[in-house]
């Protein structure tokens, strides 16, 4: 959800290097090759050994890897499960006779002053259940070294809370820490006290995927889930529950805990929580649920069909055979079809047109040829809309999560008719990178040549140069007021949002309800009405357990009227919320365009 691209003069050194390596093989039928070099920016392949299924692990001593899988030459296959520098990286290898297959391996970040890695790869039949254990002496030294950095680095950390909650927090963190049993205890709490700061580009998460600390037997949820309005309803066609069935308990643990456990592990800006209230149960059922929940060779699950409650016992299922479950649940019918396209204008009936915009993640400024097809296209937009005489326009934001702020600025230039900026201001706490022996070189500063923390500091002393009462500024003429477009459309505006919609799309989301005539329909927004913390993105390992944290370190005070109906902390909130019926979700129907078409004044027809 990066909101502004990282602008750095230094030309891109990232060189990809292919070389190949051969495995030994060792005993008891495993394939095995241990200190091959990895130097930033290599890409090594190796061609797997086994002739039947197994487990390819690759593991690096300096460097976060990603793998590829490539049969006869077309790849089938990306994963970068793990994102912690020396993680792992678990490929399921099922060879088809008479395919040649390949696997690339590169690393896509670094620890600060980056340097040759070795990598060793196996191929094995099984693979154990990682190790999660550390002393509470370790786990004490890494949650005080995650509060430095967020007391040295986070301009957000006391925005939504005092001083004296962020002490409480940690005290409370640390006693927990002492306590801990093995990394999922950890986990869990700083997890929690990262949620407590208030920002949605807020990042924490274990060194390797969760499932590699968790069992490989038949353990798994045997149904999917949707939270819809609060009510948790069963996702999974052909299944022993009915489909849409609300679901009351699992295993003695009610809908409403879950849904209230499981929120501490997505994060929002202030206090917004719709979409800590349901994205996990779209994004973290392969891992944050089973380290809240745990896994179980069974299931009680007790819910409600037709006004009849009923219990149901069901076998746990495999990891691999719930991954399917969960690619198909039914509720990505529609969502398929909204994220089909990055962006599109479609007519959607007399008088009315609709822009959708699904990310601003397809360019990365304005000199990008992306962008440049993006204003051919707003223009030829706005071909229509004059020519048809088009009275209404609806803005759709769902699912957007940000991206490019240049990308958001054009949209918004074609309506509005006064000038408008990024920000009334912006600020961070530094100019040069505290803390960086644990800095992680990232694939955002790798793919703009930054290799270490003096490319990171060439940038924040080129924009953030003068510092007031220990704030570094966002320099004024990197804040220009944007003038709007010669053409600008003058209709009723319906503006759709949910709660996915941040950082770049919710700022953009901001000033449209602020500043034109639109009335807004959805869910309240992960991102902020008012401010946000945004631009730069930065990310620390911690040195015991190697779990990771970042945040954005730039807080932005957006341009944005104080509006009665926004209080400090709140996103978009919408004049209008979307309810979905238990009928709506079966049919799958896009209730969002159905109350704009309610709201439509005959006037407007």
């Amino acid at each position: 959800m990066v909101k502004v691209n990282l602008y750095i003069a230094i030309q891109k050194l990232i060189m990809t290097k292919p070389f190949i390596i051969h495995l030994l093989l060792l005993v008891n039928s495993v394939y095995a090759q241990s200190n091959i070099e990895l130097k930033p920016g290599d890409t090594l392949k190796y061609s797997p050994q086994s002739q039947k299924p197994v487990w390819v692990t690759v593991q690096s001593s300096d460097a976060n890897v990603a793998v590829a899988l490539f049969m006869d030459n077309k790849k089938i296959k990306e994963q970068d499960d793990s994102r912690g520098i020396k993680s792992i990286e678990r490929l399921l290898y099922t060879p088809e006779k008479g395919k040649k297959y390949e696997i690339k391996i590169w690393g896509k970040s670094y620890i600060e002053k980056s340097k040759a890695s070795k990598i060793s790869i196996t191929e094995s039949k099984n693979v154990p259940i990682l190790n999660g254990q550390f002393t509470p002496a370790q786990f004490v030294e890494d949650l005080r070294i995650f509060r430095s950095i967020r007391e040295q680095a986070n301009s957000g950390l006391y925005v939504y809370r005092s001083k004296q909650q962020i002490d409480s927090i940690y005290q409370k963190a640390e006693e927990a820490a002492a306590n801990s049993k093995n990394i999922f205890d950890f986990y869990k709490i700083i997890a929690k006290v990262t949620g407590f700061e208030g920002s949605c580009h807020n990042y924490t998460d274990l060194p390797n995927h969760a499932s590699y600390y968790l069992t490989q037997g038949p353990e798994y949820l045997p149904i999917t889930l949707k939270n819809i309005d609060g009510r948790l309803l069963q996702d999974s066609k052909d299944n022993k529950i009915p489909l849409a069935a609300e679901i009351i308990s699992i295993n003695g643990i009610s809908a409403k805990e879950i849904i209230n456990r499981f929120s501490q592990y997505y994060f929002s800006d202030g206090y917004s929580m719709p979409y800590r209230e349901t994205t996990g149960f779209e994004r973290g059922m392969l891992d944050k649920f089973y380290i809240e929940f745990g896994t179980h060779k069974q299931y009680d699950i007790k819910y409600q069909w037709n006004g009849r409650i009923d219990e149901v016992t069901m076998s746990g299922i495999s990891l691999e055979n719930f991954k399917k479950l969960q690619e198909s649940r039914h509720s990505l019918t529609l969502d398929k079809k909204l994220m089909a396209e990055k962006y599109s204008f479609t007519k959607e009936g007399e008088n009315r047109y609709r822009l959708s915009v699904r990310g601003f993640d397809f360019a990365t400024g304005k000199e990008d040829p992306a962008y440049q097809k993006f204003s051919v296209f707003l223009n030829q937009m706005m071909d229509t809309l004059e020519r048809e005489k088009v009275g209404n326009l609806i803005i759709d934001l769902r699912g957007n999560t940000g991206g490019t702020g240049a990308l958001y600025e054009k949209v918004f230039s074609y309506l509005t008719q006064r000038p408008f900026r990024d920000s009334h201001y912006a600020y961070t706490w530094f100019n040069e990178v505290p803390m960086e022996e644990k800095l992680v070189i990232t694939p955002l500063f790798l793919s703009n040549g930054v290799k270490d923390k003096n490319g990171i500091n060439a940038y924040l002393k080129q924009l953030y140069p003068k510092q007031v009462q220990g704030k570094y500024y966002w320099a004024d003429d990197k804040n220009t007021s944007i003038l709007p477009n010669e053409r600008t459309f003058k209709g009723q505006i319906y503006l759709l949002v949910d709660q996915r919609v941040a950082s770049a799309a919710s700022h953009l989301a901001s000033l449209i309800k602020s500043y034109t005539n639109a009335i807004v329909i959805g869910k309240e927004t992960v991102g902020g009405y008012y401010e946000h913390n945004g631009h730069l993105p930065l990310v620390y390992e911690l040195p015991n357990t190697g779990i990771q944290t970042g945040f954005s370190i730039v807080h932005v005070i957006q341009d944005a009227q104080n509006l009665p109906d926004q209080k400090k902390g709140q996103g978009i909130i919408p004049h209008y919320e979307i309810r979905t019926t238990l009928q709506e979700f079966l049919d799958q129907s896009d209730v969002y365009l159905k109350k704009v078409l309610e709201l439509q004044k005959p006037t407007n027809k």
